[in-house]
C-alpha cells in the first residue's frame, strides 16, 4: 500500500510540475506573439514607407525566431520531465529578450 501511495504522490508531483511548464509556456509564448501582432499592424500602417516596412519585417521575423527557440526549449524541458529529470524546473523557462515591446532590441 506504501508502495501505490508513493507512486501516486510522484505522479501528482510531476504532473504539478508539468503544469507549471505549461502555464509558463503560454505566458511566455504570449510574450513573443503579443509584438508579432503589433508589428504586422503597424506594418499595414507605414506600408508607404519602404524602409519601416523593412524593418517591421525584421522584426517580426526575429520574434518568430525567439518563438521557435522557446518552443524548441520548451520541447526539452517537456522531455526531460517526462523521462523523470528533476532538474527541468519550470523557472528554467527563458525569458525572451525584447518580447515585451517594439520598441526593444531584436531577439
Amino acid at each position: 500500500m506504501t508502495d501505490e501511495r508513493e507512486t501516486r504522490a510522484d505522479h501528482e508531483r510531476r504532473l504539478a510540475s508539468a503544469q507549471r511548464v505549461a502555464v509558463a509556456m503560454l505566458h511566455e509564448m504570449r510574450n513573443v506573439l503579443n509584438p508579432i501582432v503589433s508589428a504586422a499592424f503597424l506594418l499595414d500602417t507605414h506600408a508607404n514607407d519602404p524602409a519601416k516596412v523593412h524593418e517591421l519585417a525584421r522584426r517580426i521575423e526575429g520574434f518568430a525566431m525567439a518563438e521557435e527557440r522557446l518552443t524548441a526549449k520548451m520541447r526539452e524541458l517537456l522531455e526531460r520531465e517526462a523521462a523523470g529529470d528533476d532538474t527541468a524546473p519550470a523557472a528554467g523557462i527563458p525569458r525572451v529578450p525584447g518580447s515585451s515591446s517594439l520598441t526593444a532590441q531584436e531577439p
